[in-house]
């Protein structure tokens, strides 16, 4: 017991305090990359950063970074998310109410299973709705709207480019470090090959298909973009074709 314990106590420090520092990194990161392309708009912005990211999919790759990141070998045995005080919590309440509650974990604490970690994304991605949500309507989020229609107008109006713009490659980025850590306990294992050009040009895709700076357009542009081709797989290779 006092084994498990210790196990029990790893695996929830591991994944709900990478949470955060994925996030901080996360943002740090998209605040460095976004230094070079400050004077950068339009088309040309997001071809170099999806160039930016195929960069650092190599350099993860490279015999250089290898030590410190498993090269292509990538991390292995990712703990899955625990939540022991809750099963606890779970386990002294009436049986119907525990069968309900077992939906969002399993009986031994674990989050391990898809429908687990559906509910999780649920929560996750109604807390990044409401901050952008609450972001598009504050000062920020109209600063940004402003950039984004003529940045030298903006400009003009007192509002500080390279500032705003750090904070969205920041902000941005930081939503990406929490979906990030979801996927690597998701999959136990992750790669680099897990992160190639296709998926940063589906990303960019269906922001574009569903209305950049539209919240709904988003979540539609997902389901057109990333759920259509899984109802099309059956098709194998004629797939990408209707796809596209």
């Amino acid at each position: 017991s006092v084994l498990t314990g210790q196990a029990t106590s790893e695996s929830f420090s591991s994944f709900w305090l990478a949470i955060p520092v994925a996030v901080a990194v996360s943002a740090l990161a998209g605040v460095f990359l976004g230094v070079p392309v400050l004077r950068m708009r339009g088309d040309y912005l997001a071809i170099v950063t999806l160039g930016l990211a195929e960069i650092i999919r190599i350099l993860v790759l490279s015999d250089f970074l290898r030590p410190a990141l498993g090269g292509a070998q990538g991390i292995l045995n990712i703990p899955k998310p625990t939540i022991p005080y809750v099963v606890d919590t779970i386990n002294s309440l009436p049986l119907v109410v525990r069968g309900v509650l077992f939906f969002f974990v399993s009986e031994a604490g674990l989050i391990k299973d898809p429908q687990h970690f559906y509910y999780l994304l649920v929560i996750c991605c109604a807390i990044i709705a409401v901050i952008a949500w609450r972001l598009q309507f504050a000062r920020t989020g109209r600063n940004w709207i402003a950039m984004r229609e003529d940045e030298d107008v903006a400009e003009a109006m007192g509002i500080n480019l390279v500032a705003t713009k750090l904070l969205a490659f920041g902000i941005g980025a930081g939503f990406s470090g929490l979906a990030g850590a979801i996927f690597a306990a998701r999959l136990s294992s992750i790669f680099p090959h897990s992160f190639n050009l296709l998926i940063s040009i589906n990303v960019l895709s269906l922001i574009i298909v569903g209305g950049i700076g539209s919240l709904p357009g988003v979540i539609v542009g997902a389901l057109v973009l990333v759920g259509l081709p899984e109802l099309l797989r059956e098709f194998a290779e004629y797939r990408l074709l209707l796809y596209g």
